[in-house]
């Protein structure tokens, strides 16, 4: 199973580009098999459609980018992913209960 990330690629804040290039160091370190899809792409209108269905929402109800996943189910923002970091649950977090 693969863990797919949604972000976006044409963003102007900081705080965004911050955590979307620590999930992608993040899991590239501990080997994880993961799938970056940029939801700014007109290449990815189905990905785009996906996220805006299935993704969390903020409480204004914006989606919050970027988004982790595991297959089609919602792991989580970039919020509970370092939360899962500081609390040593990176794997449950990403529904790896047994990660090679």
């Amino acid at each position: 199973m693969v863990v797919r990330v949604y972000f976006v690629s044409s963003t102007g804040r900081r705080d965004i580009r911050k955590g979307q290039i620590h999930i992608f160091s993040v899991l590239s370190s501990w080997k994880y098999d993961y799938e970056a899809i940029d939801v700014a792409a007109p290449e990815n209108e189905n990905e785009r459609n996906f996220i805006l269905d299935s993704g969390k929402k903020a409480d204004d109800g914006h989606i919050i980018l970027p988004q982790i996943f595991q297959e089609k189910q919602c792991c989580g923002s970039y919020d509970d992913f370092l939360h899962a970091i500081e609390h040593e649950r990176l794997q449950t977090f990403l529904r790896h209960e047994n990660k090679d």
